[in-house]
């Protein structure tokens, strides 16, 4: 039996201009990598063949494109001034780090483009999305225009409601739906919402190391304008020591998917009375038990969890399937303690079936995993109708980016690369030929995609 309502990934694809330019705030494989060559080829069909393994696993998948770069508004709005060509090597000649983040193909960890809440759970009965302002880093803050002029056109049915982002300032960043989750029956259409935030401006709770990315200010805003009932809405505090140790995201040390939830022993700051909470109203609303798995420190520790990337892989279920599988990056296969959480802890205590490993090498570098090249989207049978078929899963869209991919994608991109301006022509002709297979038509040029929302 189909349930009432399913989880729609919408995948991010990977940018023809994908490079290591270090710029994630907190983000150790990010900053790591820094200043090495890409393979934006590579990646982009690394990320087509992890979208594949999930419809193999009974997911429902759609496309999202990537964003139009280099911002060339944005270098025009700091004061640079000339033609593309001058503007280009005059950021390159004096901000190497700018140059980088104009270019950068970070909307393809969609995870951050949105926080989304299904119709059952807000009080209009319609599915609320709030763009991400994404305050936080200088070139995730250049996506949320481009991300608002795409949603209104992908989820334009009636049933939908787009929010602009939040506005931009300290209190109120948001990184989207990397720092929620929904917890749910088996039918999705009962369940609770939890947000989860880095800082509280109103206590000072913060880390010291890494600047906290979502504030709670942010959560609260963005759960009373989705309607939420206030009753089945809860806020955890992200620990600060997660965030030290390189969790930039929620969706680095935990994860869920319907009534499972997965987190790090250090995901949450003094969350045992809220957890017990959650627990309880979880169990009143549904009639069923919550399945949490705490993983302690001593059998993961926190610095190997986030090198690995265990709790950023996908639980994934048929609709008719109590099972589930999670779908991790080769690291957690490489990581001998992840390996022996995943067989003494998981597969024995839970619901899930078994572990599945796919290559995503190339994103994995730049600070992203299996969660967050995707947004979930809960979805009704008709609103799942009325998605353009262009944009679903098929092998034959699939192939027919590839060939994109393997034509026009470069395949080693190097910073200094980033100065050229003929990286601009064929970094255009790669994503309209990409919105041409979707079926999009954005109406956006590099001269306007990124005005202020």
């Amino acid at each position: 039996m189909t349930p009432d309502l399913f989880e729609v990934n919408f995948d991010g694809l990977v940018g023809p201009t994908h490079h290591f330019g270090g710029l994630g705030v907190g983000n150790l494989a990010s900053q790591t990598h820094g200043g090495q060559v890409a393979k934006p080829r590579a990646a982009a069909i690394q990320g087509i063949e992890k979208i594949r393994r999930c419809v193999a696993l009974g997911a429902r998948q759609a496309f999202l494109p990537p964003q139009r770069k280099p911002s060339l508004t944005m270098l025009r709005r700091l004061g640079f001034r000339g033609n593309a060509s001058e503007l280009l090597k005059q950021a390159a000649d004096t901000d190497p780090h700018l140059l980088s983040a104009v270019w950068s193909a970070s909307s393809m960890w969609a995870a951050n483009a949105a926080t989304v809440s299904e119709g059952s759970s807000s009080a209009d009965g319609k599915t609320h999305l709030t763009i991400a302002n994404l305050s936080s880093s200088l070139h995730r803050s250049i996506e949320p225009a481009q991300t608002l002029r795409l949603f209104r056109s992908v989820f334009a049915e009636a049933s939908f409601v787009i929010h602009r982002p939040l506005p931009s300032s300290v209190p109120l960043r948001d990184e989207g739906a990397a720092n929620h989750m929904r917890l749910t029956d088996s039918t999705g259409t009962r369940g609770i919402d939890l947000f989860v935030y880095g800082s509280h401006e109103s206590n000072g709770a913060t880390s010291h190391r890494f600047f906290a990315r979502q504030g709670i200010e942010a959560s609260r805003a963005v759960a009373r304008l989705h309607g939420l009932n206030p009753a089945n809405t809860f806020f955890l505090l992200q620990h600060p020591e997660a965030i030290n140790a390189g969790a930039f995201h929620n969706d680095v040390v935990a994860t869920s998917h319907r009534h499972v939830w997965l987190h790090h022993e250090k995901a949450y700051l003094d969350a045992s009375e809220t957890i017990a909470s959650i627990e309880n109203r979880f169990f009143e609303m549904t009639g069923e038990a919550l399945i949490r798995h705490e993983i302690s420190d001593s059998e993961l520790p926190l610095s190997d969890a986030i090198k690995c990337y265990l709790f950023n892989g996908q639980l994934l279920s048929r609709d008719h399937d109590s099972s589930m599988t999670l779908l991790c990056p080769e690291q957690v296969r490489e990581t001998p303690l992840a390996m022996q959480v995943i067989e003494t802890t998981l597969k024995k205590t839970g619901p899930l079936r078994g572990c599945e490993f796919v290559e995503l090498r190339e994103s994995m570098n730049n600070g992203g995993g299996p969660a967050c090249l995707r947004l979930r989207v809960p979805m009704s049978p008709q609103q799942w109708d009325a998605l353009p078929e262009s944009l679903k899963w098929s092998d034959e869209t699939a192939n027919d980016l590839c060939e994109v991919f393997e034509r026009l994608y470069p395949e080693t991109l190097a910073i200094a690369d980033l100065a050229n301006v003929e990286w601009i022509k064929a970094s255009e002709a790669a994503v309209n030929a990409i919105e041409r297979i979707l079926g999009l038509s954005l109406g956006w040029n590099l001269a306007s995609s990124d005005d202020p929302v």
